[in-house]
């Protein structure tokens, strides 16, 4: 299987979408999305016109035709394409698992907690919990929610705002130009009877168990880190083994 499967086939589900919208065809299924009266593309404003040749690329899944017509969604863009008035994040079940937060130091959780006037201190707890399970070997770098020693599993509820703000809003740096309403999970494009349509909560639900937590160096931190100078970094920032000279402090969370 290609790691780039999932990005191929978002291409391909842009073709069809366009292909039934063209042809004036109903999405069926019980997500309702059913006739697509309005159609785009993020980040352009204008649909590519239609030909006839694009339904051949499609049923020969030719990526390298479809894919100088159809736009990937800029870096930072939450949604990839709007049906009906109604802003979608595209996931492809096939596709290799992807980061909902890449690479974050606690600065930028501050400010999303800060933005919607939540207390950042018991994720403080949580990723001090981590740090300890981690020092003693209880866990290693990575830890899966299945698993028992998880520290973060059974704060759902307390997280659930914040990686909704991940999944469809923005990051830690900005608010995304591009955000989603809704996710949309397929994993043929033809397939409708399986397309699944999430609510910003349901997403998190679906997700919640299969997630990965990890606090990393480099990515995400200072390239000097200074706990004197990162106030606001030191709470999860630990020199361990052999990051002593790239502290560790940057949550990544992947599903």
């Amino acid at each position: 299987m290609s790691k780039n499967l999932g990005e191929q086939n978002e291409i391909f589900l842009m073709a069809f979408l366009l292909m039934m919208f063209n042809k004036k065809l109903p999405i069926t299924g019980s997500h309702d999305i059913g006739l697509i009266k309005t159609l785009r593309f993020y980040p352009n404003e204008k649909l590519p016109t239609w030909k006839n040749k694009y339904e051949y690329y499609l049923k020969n899944r030719d990526y390298n035709a479809l894919k100088t017509i159809f736009p990937k969604a800029p870096t930072g863009a939450k949604a990839d394409l709007e049906i009906n008035g109604i802003k979608y994040s595209v996931k492809n079940s096939l596709g290799a698992k992807s980061a909902i937060v890449n690479h974050t130091n606690r600065n930028g959780f501050l400010r999303i907690f800060k933005l919607l006037h939540l207390d950042i201190s018991l994720l403080d707890t949580i990723v001090n919990d981590y740090w300890n399970k981690r020092i003693s070997a209880e866990i290693k770098e990575d830890i899966n929610n299945q698993s028992n020693n998880s520290p973060f599993a059974k704060y759902k509820e307390y997280l659930k705002p914040i990686l909704e703000y991940f999944l469809f809003n923005g990051t830690g740096t900005r608010d995304s130009k591009f955000p989603a309403d809704k996710m949309l999970i397929f994993k043929e494009p033809e397939d409708t009877l399986n397309y699944q349509i999430l609510t910003k909560s349901e997403a998190v639900d679906s997700l919640w168990n299969d997630l990965t937590f990890s606090i990393r160096s480099k990515k995400g931190m200072p390239k000097v880190y200074n706990s004197k100078k990162h106030k606001d970094l030191a709470p999860w920032v630990r020199t361990y083994q052999s990051s002593a000279k790239s502290p560790k402090g940057a949550l990544h969370i992947r599903s």
